[in-house]
């Protein structure tokens, strides 16, 4: 590395709550200036066999959509199984620190191994809602859902110049697609640095995993390629070209 501090966004889409597989991992790496250096986007199969009625409803991931994002991809079935491959990915990188929306959701997907457990993590959730202070059903503020925290962010915060360009090429968000959930939190994140960065404050973190339960082994599904799948490949293109490379996809 060139002496840059670099940091690192991440996200899940999970077959439910805690406790059940990770369906697509993904995570964006940047400068201070906003510059994205590469990312991690992979999707897996859920071990318990069967992608959970409810949690489909919210992402959408059929078997069959996420065997498509797979083709030509030489990674393990399942998220767990991969897990160390994000780890060599932040760790390629040198990252200052990675930040989640609802860390203590999506941390628990992570297994307790020393390469996540020496990192230091924020949580922009809670660590934005007092910045947010959007008002709360009891007394105080409520936590800010991740398209809150960016719209907020973003009328009150004035980002480097390479975000804006970065937020022109990509266009609006694909809902519940973790590569575009990383994007808004890189844009939180970089606006976040360039004007409020004691906001940011990173720590170590102590999590209990919960691995899912297995099931019967998922039936070998044919790879669909639908509006829906042709969307996030595009989406993911031209992320490739803000990062300054052939997405493979």
């Amino acid at each position: 590395m060139d002496g840059r501090e670099v940091y690192g966004v991440f996200d899940v889409e999970s077959n439910g709550f805690r406790g059940t597989s990770v369906l697509s991992a993904s995570s964006i790496v940047f400068d201070a200036d906003g510059n994205i250096l590469d990312y991690f986007n992979r999707f897996y199969f859920p071990e318990e066999g069967r992608i959970d009625p409810g949690a489909f409803r919210v992402h959408r991931l059929a078997p069959e959509r996420i065997a498509y994002f797979r083709l030509k991809e030489g990674y393990a079935g399942s998220f767990l199984e991969d897990a160390e491959s994000l780890a060599r990915f932040w760790d390629r990188w040198a990252v200052r620190g990675i930040i989640v929306h609802n860390l203590n959701f999506d941390i628990s997907f992570l297994p307790r191994i020393p390469a996540f457990s020496s990192l230091s993590w924020w949580c922009s959730m809670t660590g934005l809602t007092d910045f947010c202070r959007l008002p709360g059903k009891r007394a105080g503020y409520k936590w800010p859902k991740m398209g809150e925290a960016a719209a907020f962010v973003r009328e009150n915060c004035e980002g480097p110049g390479a975000l804006d360009e970065n937020e022109r090429l990509l266009g609006s968000p694909l809902p519940h697609y973790s590569l575009s959930d990383c994007f808004q939190l890189y844009g939180v994140t970089a606006r976040i640095l360039n004007n409020r960065p004691e906001l940011a404050r990173f720590s170590r973190r102590s999590w209990r995993h919960l691995p899912p339960l297995p099931g019967r082994p998922l039936i070998d599904r044919t790879p669909l390629k639908d509006d829906f799948v042709e969307e996030r490949l595009a989406y993911e293109a031209r992320l490739a070209e803000a990062a300054g490379r052939a997405s493979g996809a």
